[in-house]
C-alpha cells in the first residue's frame, strides 16, 4: 500500500506540468482529466498485480500428527512448487522415517540436522521435496523412541516450513513457522534449539568433545 501511495505522489508530480503542457499546446484539453486518467491506469494496474499474484500463489497445507512413538507428517500444494523444506524437531531418538511417496509426485531427500540421536537428546528431521506436484498429498512417517523424561525446550512446539515456487519468469520463496500442537501459523520462536543432548551427571571435556564428534558424524541420515 505504501508502495501505491509513493507511485500516485509520483505519477501526480509527473503527470501535471505534462498536462500543463498539453493544455498550452491545445486549449481543449483539461489538465485535471489527464491527472487523473493517469492515477486511474496506476491503480487498476496495480490491482491486476496484486490479484494475479493472489491467483498464482500456491496453498501450501503441511500438517503433523505426533503419536507416542511416531509423527506423521503430510503436506500438498494447490500449485507447482520447485521446491518445499519442512523442519522437523523430535525429542528422542529417530530410528527410521518411512517415504512411500511417487517419485513422479516429487523428490524427496530426507537429513537429520544436527544432534546426536540418542533417546535423551533432540534431533531435528528435514524434508526437503523437490519439484513438487499439485493436489499431490504426500505422507512421511517418522518413527522415534521419546525421551525417557518430559522436558519443555523452547522452539520445539512449532516447526518451519519454506517453499520456492515460479511466478513471472522469477522465483518466489516464502517461509512460516506452525504450531505442532494447533496445526495453524505462528510467529518464529524467540530462541532455536537444535541437537542438544540431555545428560543427567556433569560430563567431563573429552566427553563434551566426543559427543560433539558423534553429532558432526551422524549429521545425515542414511
Amino acid at each position: 500500500m505504501k508502495i501505491l501511495l509513493v507511485k500516485l505522489v509520483l505519477i501526480f508530480l509527473i503527470s501535471l506540468p505534462v498536462a500543463i503542457l498539453c493544455k498550452r499546446w491545445d486549449s481543449s484539453i483539461k489538465p485535471l482529466v489527464l491527472v487523473i486518467f493517469a492515477i486511474s491506469v496506476l491503480c487498476v494496474k496495480f490491482l491486476i498485480d496484486v490479484l494475479e499474484k493472489k491467483i498464482f500463489h500456491p496453498k501450501v497445507i503441511v500438517s503433523a500428527e505426533k503419536k507416542e512413538k511416531e509423527i506423521l507428517i503430510t503436506a500438498n500444494t494447490s500449485k507447482p512448487l520447485s521446491s518445499l523444506a519442512i523442519n522437523f524437531p523430535v525429542l528422542g531418538k529417530i530410528k527410521n522415517v518411512h517415504d512411500n511417496n511417487s517419485v513422479t509426485d516429487g523428490k524427496t531427500t530426507i537429513r537429520r540436522i544436527v544432534g546426536t540421536n540418542t533417546p535423551v537428546s533432540q534431533n531435528n528431521i528435514e524434508l526437503y521435496i523437490e519439484d513438487m506436484k499439485p493436489s499431490a498429498k504426500l505422507e512421511y512417517k517418522i518413527i522415534y523412541e521419546p525421551m525417557p523424561i518430559k522436558i519443555v525446550v523452547a522452539g520445539t512446539d512449532r516447526y518451519k516450513i519454506s517453499y520456492t515456487w515460479q511466478y513471472s519468469g522469477g522465483s518466489n520463496t516464502e517461509s512460516k513457522w506452525i504450531s505442532i500442537e494447533t496445526g495453524q501459523k505462528v510467529t518464529a520462536p524467540n530462541v532455536t534449539i537444535s541437537g542438544f543432548t540431555f545428560h543427567n551427571k556433569a560430563l567431563s571435556p573429552e566427553e563434551i568433545k566426543k559427543s560433539y564428534e558423534e553429532g558432526l558424524k551422524k549429521r545425515n541420515l542414511e
